[in-house]
């Protein structure tokens, strides 16, 4: 329950910032519309071509089927165009967000053309995340239960390494390289090397996710079609404005936490307690 009451505290003063800028929102609409327009002009295609493949050929089952070099080719060039979605709008968003933080009155245009002027640093760095990302599906897919633990283990270290790459390539004009580095640097300085998320905003939309499921199912006991119809059509819109402010919410905080990483003070928008209390050491002292 505190860290429920942590999550909704982090979520209201997120929210009061976003308020004073309501076109960030822009970011995770137009980075929603550009992830769907690409799965449809590489995925589709590509499971097109796969089905017909299947169908047609009397040699190979489709369930026995591999993939062949040039396919795992066009899934990273999937993987690589989604990450590169979210990395662009993502630094649009966090630079206005930042903007605020300073006391600075931030338009869409601004984030927009940051993002654009960052452009080849957040492709290299969307192909670095694309490829760590592949690797560790293939070894999650390959390792087993052992693996898939050792692979989650590896996928949070990876997370937090890399929590302000965005934040310092852009703001501090260094290389991707060089930002993964300061990135590492900044959360240790910060935070420690053995930590764990002690609250975060997912808590809280999640629980509006999961009322809104509830919803559907009730809608199915009315046995009317009609209901059943009209409420699914309310309930996605609802997920879909939910992913949308939480993801804007969550680039503000990142800003704010960033923010505090690198200058020790937190932004006026937020409690102390909330900013630096965000994570906390996995394992208690003399414990093991």
């Amino acid at each position: 329950m505190g860290a429920f009451a942590n999550s909704f505290r982090l979520v209201k003063e997120s929210f009061e910032v976003l308020k004073k800028d309501k076109e960030m929102l822009w970011f995770p609409i137009l980075s929603g519309i550009a992830a769907v327009l690409a799965f449809f002009t590489f995925f589709i295609p590509f499971v097109l071509r796969i089905l017909f493949e299947s169908l047609t050929s009397v040699n190979i089952a489709p369930h026995v089927r591999s993939f062949s070099g040039l396919e795992y080719f066009f899934i990273f060039l999937y993987y690589l165009g989604n990450y590169f979605i979210i990395i662009f709008f993502n630094t649009g968003l966090i630079t206005c967000a930042h903007m605020r933080l300073n006391g600075k009155d931030p338009k869409f245009s601004d984030g927009f053309k940051n993002a654009l002027r960052n452009i080849g640093k957040v492709f290299i760095w969307a192909v670095i995340a694309a490829t760590v990302g592949m690797v560790l599906r293939a070894l999650e897919g390959r390792l087993k239960k052992i693996g898939s633990i050792l692979v989650a283990l590896l996928g949070m270290a990876w997370t937090l390494l890399t929590f302000f790459v965005i934040p310092v390539m852009v703001f501090e004009n260094i290389s991707v390289f060089e930002s993964i580095k300061k990135s590492g640097k900044l959360f240790r300085k910060t935070w420690g090397e053995n930590v764990i998320g002690q609250f975060s905003m997912g808590l809280f939309f999640g629980l509006l996710f999961v009322m809104g499921l509830l919803v559907l199912v009730f809608s199915f006991l009315s046995g009317s079609g009609t209901v059943v119809g009209l409420t699914f059509g309310a309930v996605v819109i609802f997920w879909v404005l939910l992913g949308i402010i939480s993801s804007t919410l969550n680039g503000i905080f990142i800003a704010a936490l960033y923010q505090y990483a690198n200058t020790g003070k937190v932004p006026e928008a937020f409690s102390q307690e909330l900013v630096k209390g965000s994570f906390r050491p996995k394992i208690k002292p003399g414990i093991i």
